[in-house]
């Protein structure tokens, strides 16, 4: 925690020291797990993330992968995403291709809940002109690590422990490799603060507020971006065991 709150104080103070440009975004995202026993669930999202007070579109993101839970507290996975991108004129000028690998480990403290998830990205970006995507595409790794604490504030319900708002806290890093990598080895990181409302133990609603410090294919040009983030989680339990 100590390396954290210190890379994160560099991180301002050398975002201080260079071009820094300021936006906003708002994004939305539904994601569903779909549980097949007790070791085998489908994880599936979409979204479209807006700029500019949802003037603009920015980015649109469809993702599934399948996990496999290895005790009551770590899970592996895998899967791929499919992502697109906006110019200012509200045109695909570049789409993503992302396979992925990733290891989650949960610990319980009552009443705080601390998740960690290492993710590993392998993306293929290609070109879109006049429609079509054109071969020959860029390629990198990524590495992300999200750190998030979540404690319940109140219940909703009296008889149904389910159904309850919690606040989330957390950080997520992401560090660029490749070939293709030279200057901007630091890709992003993600300040995130929100509020999860459960229903019940199908279905949740969070609102995150996302303040992104990330860089740019300029050198010493990053972007800063206060991130309003609404998120659906449903869950659909098919297992026999249910």
């Amino acid at each position: 925690m100590i390396i954290l709150v210190s890379f994160l104080v560099g991180l301002k103070s050398f975002a201080q020291e260079k071009k820094v440009n300021r936006e906003n975004q708002q994004w939305i995202q539904y994601y569903t797990q779909l549980k097949f026993n007790d070791k085998w669930t489908l994880f599936t999202d979409g979204g479209f993330r807006w700029k500019n007070d949802l003037e603009n579109s920015s980015q649109y993101i469809v993702r599934t992968g399948i996990y496999y839970k290895l005790n009551s507290s770590m899970a592996v996975g895998a899967g791929f995403a499919h992502l697109g991108f906006y110019d200012n004129s509200g045109k695909i000028n570049r789409v993503e291709f992302r396979p992925y690998q990733e290891f989650n480990m949960s610990t319980i403290y009552k009443p705080v809940t601390i998740q960690h998830r290492f993710r590993l990205e392998e993306r293929f970006f290609n070109p879109v002109v006049d429609d079509k995507i054109k071969s020959g595409s860029d390629f990198n790794f990524r590495f992300r690590y999200r750190l998030l604490f979540t404690v319940p504030v109140f219940k909703l319900s009296s008889t149904d422990p389910t159904k309850n708002v919690a606040l989330s806290v957390g950080d997520e890093i992401m560090i660029n490799a490749g070939k293709e990598i030279v200057s901007n080895v630091f890709d992003q990181n993600r300040l995130l603060i929100g509020t999860i409302v459960t229903l019940d133990k199908n279905f949740s609603a969070s609102l995150t507020y996302n303040n992104q410090f990330a860089s740019t294919k300029t050198v010493g040009t990053y972007n800063q971006a206060n991130i309003i983030w609404l998120g659906v989680t449903q869950k659909i339990n098919i297992s026999k065991s249910k």
